[in-house]
């Protein structure tokens, strides 16, 4: 399976599609604004106070949510948003690239 996720790092949209992805043992491929999330994926991320923390997608230098899912990241709109790839973990892939992952994983969700 392969969630697509737009939404930025920060919001509450992205925050349940991550936590989801990862209790679905989801690939990921990160859009637009998600692409932020590409620079901090070593660092746990907070719901809020009251939920525990949502582990971070990279662990021992395994790119994924549990070593073997992957976290794509769409180049373009990395550079859009001056994002360099530079201590990105994340496996960095152009758009007709993503197409072929579309075209290859069984199920693919759109969370934005």
């Amino acid at each position: 399976m392969l969630f697509l996720i737009s939404s930025a790092p920060d919001t509450k949209e992205f925050k349940t599609a991550y936590k989801l992805a990862k209790d679905m043992s989801a690939d990921i491929c990160l859009l637009q604004n998600a692409v932020y999330a590409a620079r901090s994926l070593n660092e746990t991320i907070r719901d809020n106070e009251n939920n525990p923390p949502i582990p971070p997608l990279v662990k021992g230098g395994e790119v994924g949510l549990s070593g073997e899912n992957t976290v794509y990241v769409l180049r373009d709109e990395m550079q859009l948003r001056g994002i360099t790839e530079n201590g990105i973990s994340s496996k960095i892939i152009d758009y007709s690239q993503l197409i072929d992952l579309m075209v290859k994983t069984d199920k693919v969700l759109g969370i934005f």
